[in-house]
């Protein structure tokens, strides 16, 4: 089977402030609009959907378009920051997901509250992880970071501290500065060339008992297709958002 998949920004909200966040602010759309889309994507081959945001979670209808895709047949893949999860609601909101996407760029809480990320985060994508290695929930567990100037000399922590769950993907993703506030801390956030190349060196061949991968943003241009929660179509070439005139609804 062919697998196309689609990156679906279903709201722009986010109960975040990263300083290093390149996310679109748009609308968003009602569940009636998104049921449409959904069926649009599906007509046109999409068998995996990568859902993210802002934060996905957020947004008031989210578990019933993940329930629905599911009964389509469709690859749920949810890229989150896991502020809304917790130890009671856990179970309820991961039924429907097949890859659950946390991010995580530090371990140290004081960094985490310094960026944006939040007053405890890592506390909290600990506890989440704990619980889901101790319940073993059959649902893929993957860790994005992006690797930027003021994490890049914790990045052995943060691998160290990875080494103690039981995740499946580690994803490395080297800041993107095409828009938002990324594209404002440009100068402040930006790592060379030569600093990509040495931390890829470095990590590739890592022996541990997840896989990582390591992706620099002319890869994530590529293949950078996103609908966005207002509905229009979009994908990146040098650095700039293309949106194609036609929207899916």
């Amino acid at each position: 089977m062919i697998v196309m998949k689609a990156c679906w920004n279903i709201t722009s909200k986010c109960n975040r402030k990263c300083r290093y966040c390149f996310k679109f602010n748009e609308k968003d759309l009602s569940l009636d609009e998104n049921e449409k889309i959904l069926d649009k994507l599906i007509s046109l081959g999409v068998n995996e959907i990568s859902w993210s945001g802002g934060e996905p979670f957020l947004y008031d209808d989210f578990q019933k378009l993940l329930k629905l895709s599911k009964e389509k047949g469709l690859l749920n893949y949810v890229n989150t920051n896991a502020t809304l999860l917790n130890r009671t609601n856990l179970l309820d909101n991961i039924n429907n997901i097949d890859k659950l996407i946390i991010s995580l760029d530090f371990v140290d809480d004081t960094l985490n509250e310094k960026y944006g990320i939040g007053t405890g985060y890592y506390a909290h994508i600990k506890d989440i992880l704990t619980q889901i290695n101790e319940s073993n929930f059959k649902i893929e567990i993957q860790l994005n970071t992006v690797l930027f100037s003021k994490n890049i000399h914790y990045i052995d922590e943060l691998y160290n501290e990875i080494c103690k769950y039981n995740i499946d993907y580690w994803k490395i993703l080297r800041f993107w500065p095409v828009r938002g506030k990324a594209l404002k801390e440009k100068n402040k956030l930006s790592i060379t060339d030569r600093q990509f190349k040495e931390f890829s060196r470095k990590y590739q061949n890592k022996n541990q008992n997840f896989k990582i991968r390591i992706q620099n943003f002319d890869e994530l241009e590529e293949r950078h297709f996103i609908v966005l929660s207002s509905g229009e179509v979009v994908y990146s070439e040098n650095g700039k958002d293309i949106r194609v005139a036609k929207k899916l609804i």
